[in-house]
């Protein structure tokens, strides 16, 4: 009853039949907690994704390395095309929207931030996720070259620095999640644009939906070697996980049934236990396609054009990286992308915000997207890798 969707869920839902009933000086007061809350949060990204990344990277050693990296190669590739399928999307099948100035639409009122937290970091996110690739290659390596006391020191530093950095955003910002979405979503519903918003994201959810599933669809197809029938099959397997994590809106408390279901699917249990914990974390196709048009969406819904091929490129980069510092952070697939969207994709701190306001409302169904894209995935998986490597090293990986 207390979890952190179903508060998110309450404080977006109070927010919505609150914001023409209180007064601005109310609303003035929420929005400025929300806004310092984001400060703290852009504070404590660039630690977070180091740490995260480089903890990631450095667990790579172990039984079957290979076999690791060729896992985490497909999820690089695997969560490459999903966003480009909604940039694809967004490109062919948009231009039905149409633009929406959210800053001149007729109403009177307006709310302005009271009080910033001034923001001079010298560590930005991209220059973390870089520095966290550095870091963690350099521990591998001389992990390969025997020196395990330097490999030893890197992996221990990483660790309390992850682990402070978890603690300090579970402390200054998780618990306070539903009060920042509270925050920002009083506000727009008080200067009058909530309304406007939903009617013109109705279509884009619709829209991201069909893509979704046809995309999963497709997947599961490569799967089945293309046999309608198993692919059908194995979509009905899948459906007790589905379901599960539309109820639970978390694929870390779905992982029992998701591990079942899969199961049943590749008949192949050393496999099954080793990549479906591995990747459901940093493979997530609702996320990928979801976050990523709807970003787009509201580019477009505000008049701004969509980023050509080679500036999306840059966007591709960052999201495929920042995925893996994600991993273990609640409302992580949200939270680790919104300076990603905001500075590759060139979308407003309050278009940020808007992302992350839809998500949450979308948030069942993101997460029962995620959890059959896993399903697809270790299809695949079993695919590629079932012949090539022996059940007795993927036993081992999985136990350690």
């Amino acid at each position: 009853m207390f979890s952190l969707p179903v508060r998110l869920v309450i404080s977006v839902t109070l927010a919505f039949f609150l914001s023409s009933h209180i007064d601005a000086g109310v609303v003035n007061i929420f929005y400025t907690i929300s806004t310092v809350l984001k400060d703290i949060l852009l504070l404590l990204i660039p630690f977070v994704v180091f740490s995260y990344l480089c903890s990631a990277i450095l667990s790579l050693q172990g039984q079957a390395i290979f076999l690791i990296f060729a896992v985490f190669g497909l999820v690089i590739v695997s969560n490459i095309i999903n966003v480009f399928t909604a940039y694809g999307t967004a490109y062919y099948l948009l231009d039905f929207l149409k633009p929406i100035n959210f800053e001149t639409i007729q109403n009177p009122n307006t709310v302005e931030a009271l009080w910033r937290i001034p923001i001079t970091t010298v560590l930005t996110a991209d220059k973390a996720m870089l520095l966290g690739l550095f870091v963690g290659f350099i521990g591998l390596f001389f992990g390969f070259l025997g020196n395990s006391k330097v490999t030893h020191f890197i992996t221990q530093v990483v660790s309390k620095l992850k682990s402070w950095t978890t603690t300090a955003l579970n402390l200054a910002f998780i618990p306070f999640l539903p009060v920042y979405v509270f925050g920002f979503v009083l506000k727009i519903g008080f200067e009058g644009e909530l309304g406007t918003l939903a009617t013109a994201y109705a279509p884009v959810f619709f829209l991201s939906l069909i893509i979704i599933h046809a995309y999963l669809f497709f997947w599961y197809a490569i799967g089945s070697n293309g046999n309608i029938k198993e692919t059908l099959k194995a979509i009905r397997t899948m459906v007790p996980a589905w379901l599960t994590g539309f109820s639970t809106m978390s694929s870390a408390a779905t992982l029992p049934v998701t591990l079942k279901c899969v199961e049943a699917n590749t008949h192949n249990p050393q496999l099954t236990n080793f990549v479906v914990p591995a990747t459901s974390n940093v493979h997530m196709v609702g996320d990928g396609i979801n976050i990523t048009l709807t970003a787009l969406a509201l580019l477009a819904m505000s008049g701004m054009p969509l980023p050509g091929f080679t500036a999306f490129l840059a966007y591709v980069g960052a999201y495929v990286i920042t995925k893996f510092s994600g991993s273990g952070i609640p409302g992580g697939g949200m939270i680790i992308l919104l300076p990603v969207v905001e500075e590759y994709l060139g979308l407003s701190a309050d278009l940020c915000s808007l992302v992350a306001t839809l998500y949450i409302l979308q948030d069942s169904l993101m997460t029962a997207s995620n959890v059959a894209g896993n399903g697809a995935f270790a299809l695949i998986a079993n695919k590629l890798f079932a012949k090539k490597f022996s059940k007795k090293k993927i036993k081992k990986l999985s136990n350690a």
